[in-house]
């Protein structure tokens, strides 16, 4: 008896425990979420798992951009994606290009392509883009922005429904802008095939501090999309600026090698130190020089080819826009950038060379207290019609032909030496439009034929009329002898080098 009551209080005993137990670990279950984030355990775990979903969300937008989930999903309006981008000349991507022609450029199957017009046309507009240029001159005031050197139709002659649409490729998403300015003019246009052209400076917006890889053009209400991508080039920025660039219209037909060889060794003489020369269709003995002078240094060689095969006279719609391809390229690079044309010199009477001249006009043009932004020079022809020097080598046609006619008109077949930082568009002869910065300035000042002008060495290309009237009023003019011995030396020099090169080749006329 008194064995099974001891049992039973035993037994209540450990029921007690165990209730005690059970409320214990009630009261824990029960503990307040805060009172569990001030456990430093908790906490890590929590930090740590966010910082998971966090990676693993930026790895995902990385390699799946939205701009490329929202072109998938948007099949109908892709834009070609797989593109071969081309920034300072290095590729960094792969490249579905439509494009006609052949620009330094390497497409998808890894075939280098030179000359490259890519293709932007619809059935409302045609537009043939040849470059592509990240500009973010401080002259600006503005943002940077994008400019595509292009041929296109008239662009009074779209529509007003319609709109240019910039197709900006970034490295993670695809932007679009409406285009807000009118393009920029560089010339008269040129019917191709059959149809008005004209040469442009196009400009598209960015975001500041973002450079776009490459850039397509579409237009609204065409129904198409951008089917290529134009790679958007970043031009150089050393730390020590040059002093003269010479950019000059595209290059055709056959060229004599031996007046090439005189004009690159006399530009050389008066301060220029890159000649940007683009190759439409030199053929033989003049394409020689020009990758001779390439490999030397001295002379910049890029390629450009017809929009459209066996065009009449497609040279003269090219001319404008590799002149400011030219420039956009080695704007950062030199203080002034002039340009001339194959048979033209600027010779500086008063000065040793041109940068030099360049600085007296600077210095006056201050002094004066309205300075200038570009210079022009007045054209004087030396005809090669009139009687020649014939003591002079046959291959020295600027010491033979010493004899011209009187100074053009104001304004007539003048040429340029400009500012880079402040021109936007420039023609064959002026320069067409100013940064907002340089808009206080004065534009482009006629500077006095007595320190220089244009020299200009061709046949009378005028009527019989007027070519008979004008070479009947001629002086002589020697300043061209200052330099002669220099000139010579250089010349023969560089022909002895170049013999080896040029045998075999023929030049015709």
């Amino acid at each position: 008896m008194k064995n099974t009551k001891k049992n039973i209080r035993n037994r209540k005993k450990k029921n007690t425990k165990k209730r005690k137990r059970r409320k214990k670990k009630k009261k824990k279950l029960k503990m307040p979420i805060r009172l569990i984030w001030r456990s430093s355990n908790y906490k890590m775990l929590c930090l740590l798992l966010i910082l998971f979903i966090v990676t693993l969300v930026v790895i995902g937008l990385y390699f799946f951009p939205l701009g490329t989930i929202f072109t998938v999903v948007t099949s109908r309006k892709t834009i070609g994606l797989q593109l071969r981008f081309v920034v300072n000349d290095t590729a960094v991507g792969a490249a579905n290009i439509a494009a006609v022609g052949a620009a330094n450029r390497t497409v998808n199957n890894g075939t280098t392509v030179e000359g490259l017009w890519f293709n932007f046309s619809c059935e409302l507009f045609r537009f043939y883009a040849y470059s592509a240029f990240y500009d973010d001159r401080i002259s600006l005031l503005s943002d940077p922005v994008i400019r595509i050197i292009a041929i296109s139709d008239p662009f009074e002659a779209l529509s007003k429904d319609s709109h240019v649409i910039c197709v900006l490729q970034y490295r993670d998403r695809i932007e679009t802008f409406k285009m807000a300015d009118a393009p920029l003019a560089v010339g008269y246009g040129w019917p191709l095939k059959k149809k008005e052209a004209m040469e442009y400076v196009y400009t598209c917006p960015t975001k500041l501090g973002r450079i776009p890889q490459a850039v397509g053009i579409r237009i609204s209400g065409s129904g198409n999309a951008a089917t290529s991508l134009l790679p958007v080039t970043v031009p150089r920025k050393p730390d020590v600026k040059r002093e003269m660039c010479l950019c000059v219209q595209v290059a055709f037909g056959s060229l004599d090698p031996s007046r090439l060889i005189e004009w690159l060794e006399l530009q050389r003489l008066l301060g220029v130190t890159t000649v940007g020369v683009y190759d439409l269709s030199v053929s033989g003995a003049g394409r020689r020089v020009f990758e001779h002078y390439a490999k030397e240094g001295l002379v910049d060689l890029k390629r450009t080819r017809e929009i459209h095969p066996n065009e009449d006279r497609h040279h003269l719609l090219q001319g404008s826009p590799v002149i400011n391809d030219c420039i956009y390229r080695h704007m950062h690079e030199f203080r002034r950038i002039a340009v001339f044309d194959f048979d033209e010199f600027v010779m500086p009477r008063r000065h040793s060379n041109l940068p030099d001249l360049v600085d007296h006009l600077d210095r006056h043009y201050s002094d004066t207290g309205s300075p200038y932004v570009n210079y022009a020079f007045r054209n004087q022809f030396f005809f090669l019609d009139l009687a020649p020097d014939e003591s002079v080598p046959s291959r020295f046609t600027v010491l033979r032909f010493r004899t011209k006619v009187a100074i053009s008109a104001e304004g007539y077949s003048v040429k340029s030496v400009i500012n880079p930082q402040a021109c936007t568009h420039m023609h064959n002869h002026y320069c067409w439009g100013v940064t907002a910065n340089y808009t206080k300035y004065g534009g482009t000042a006629s500077v006095s034929p007595e320190l220089a002008v244009n020299q200009h060495y061709k046949k009378c290309h005028l009527s019989e009329a007027e070519c008979r009237s004008l070479m009947q009023n001629v002086t002589r003019d020697d300043v061209m002898l200052t330099l002669k011995s220099d000139l010579v030396r250089a010349v023969d020099a560089k022909t002895e080098e170049l013999r080896v090169e040029l045998e075999g080749v023929t030049y015709e006329p």
